[in-house]
């Protein structure tokens, strides 16, 4: 075992690495408890602690009222309208349009709870991070989507352009012009609602126009669909007298022009002319009602659905449902009529050529001509003619295809049997 001698033992060294020991555990438990202090002095305190800032500017040491006069301030700088261009048309929404909000409480609390009520330890971990960080306050607002919407759909509304259908025009030496369509415009009202939200919601309302975002509206006919159409396949035409049933004639011949059919569709009567009502403009007429003559609402308007079917059974197109007057009809050949009635009886055919048909209705006060406008070469060449056997009462039709002079197709169509007035 070493013995240690005094000589090696140096007095004075050792007292004094002592002191400075017993001094710097001094320093650091004064430092401790000052920084205590001046933490539990922050947390007390009113106002808010260093470092806090508002949207990257110093707040620090302001009370809650200097701190509200301050964000209530700013919050005003950012309070503008916001405008929208479509071309040459310019909209506005302001903030009262919107009821738009900031939410300055909440930014006021924020900044003062700040280092405060969350326990002694917790209160000097924010302090210090936000001394040496930093902590930045934001401003959020609140607005009403409904009045939003409000405002966005009346924009939609101006800014809209409907397409135009494409259509062909039928001249008087019966020849085809094309009439092309246009595709319209409108607002995707649901994107821009979504694309405000975030400027909104943060107040950061943009100070440069926004370009409205619209999109394409095809028309239902398009120029394709009508591009093939170059003659009339199938055209009939029946007389009537003018007056009330033959306003109505008139009527429901107008609402079947300029009708399209594209290939594989089945095209309802009744659910394109429409109920035939006094609020749609139709008359009292002649009608047959459980066999009997009447007067009603819409008498007449069999002329039409009568006349379509001739032009129809020429064009080629496939009847898929059709049915008989009562009794024998005076303006139209025997077992070649097709009733309709509101919600009962309905004309319809199908589309089976290889191209869309387009119909044309000419109604001039005693003649209602309708035509069939089509591809020429979708019926191979061949003309149609709808011949009958049998009697008046009782007629059985055909439809008869020819090609050069020969039958190339016989094609029943059905036996009506008509019943006699009393």
């Amino acid at each position: 075992m070493q013995v240690l001698k005094a000589e090696n033992l140096d007095l004075k060294n050792l007292l004094s690495a002592r002191k400075v020991s017993l001094i710097a555990s001094a320093a650091v438990l004064l430092a401790g408890v000052t920084t205590a202090a001046v933490s539990n002095s922050m947390a007390s305190g009113s106002n808010n602690i260093p470092g806090v800032k508002f949207e990257g500017r110093p707040i620090e040491g302001m009370d809650a009222a200097a701190t509200r006069d301050f964000i209530q301030k700013a919050a005003a700088e950012k309070m503008h309208a916001m405008t929208f261009r479509n071309g040459d048309q310019e909209f506005e929404i302001t903030p009262d349009d919107v009821k738009l909000t900031p939410l300055v409480e909440n930014a006021v609390s924020e900044a003062q709870s700040y280092g405060r009520g969350k326990g002694f330890a917790n209160n000097l971990k924010e302090q210090l991070d936000c001394f040496f960080n930093g902590r930045n306050i934001e401003l959020a607002a609140v607005y009403s989507e409904d009045l939003l919407n409000q405002k966005i759909d009346a924009i939609a509304q101006e800014v809209a352009v409907q397409p135009v259908n494409a259509g062909v025009q039928l001249n008087a030496d019966d020849t085809i012009t094309h009439i092309p369509g246009t595709i319209g415009k409108e607002l995707d009202k649901e994107k821009l609602a979504e694309s405000l939200k975030e400027s909104l919601t943060n107040l950061e309302l943009p100070t440069e126009k926004i370009d409205l975002a619209l999109n394409d509206i095809q028309p239902f006919i398009s120029d394709e669909d009508v591009a093939n159409i170059d003659s009339i396949i199938g055209e009939y035409s029946t007389y009537y007298y003018p007056g009330d049933r033959g306003d109505n004639i008139a009527l429901a011949a107008y609402a079947l022009t300029d009708k399209i059919v594209k290939p594989g569709w089945t095209f309802s009567f009744n659910d394109t002319v429409g109920r035939r009502t006094y609020a749609a403009g139709y008359k009292n007429a002649g009608v047959i009602i459980n066999g009997e003559s009447a007067i009603d609402v819409g008498g007449g308007v069999c002329q039409v659905s009568s006349t379509l079917y001739n032009a129809v059974l020429l064009a080629g197109l496939t009847p898929t449902e059709r049915t008989p007057h009562f009794f024998k009809s005076s303006y139209i050949g025997a077992g070649r009529d097709a009733t309709v009635a509101d919600g009962q009886i309905d004309f319809k055919f199908r589309n089976d050529l290889p191209h869309s048909v387009y119909l044309k209705s000419y109604p001039s006060g005693s003649t209602l001509t309708i035509c069939v406008l089509g591809t020429k070469a979708d019926l191979g060449g061949a003309s149609i003619s709808i011949e009958r056997e049998g009697y008046d009462m009782s007629p059985s039709i055909y439809r008869v295809y020819y090609k050069d002079g020969q039958v190339v197709k016989n094609e029943f169509l059905h036996t009506d049997s008509y019943h006699t007035h009393d």
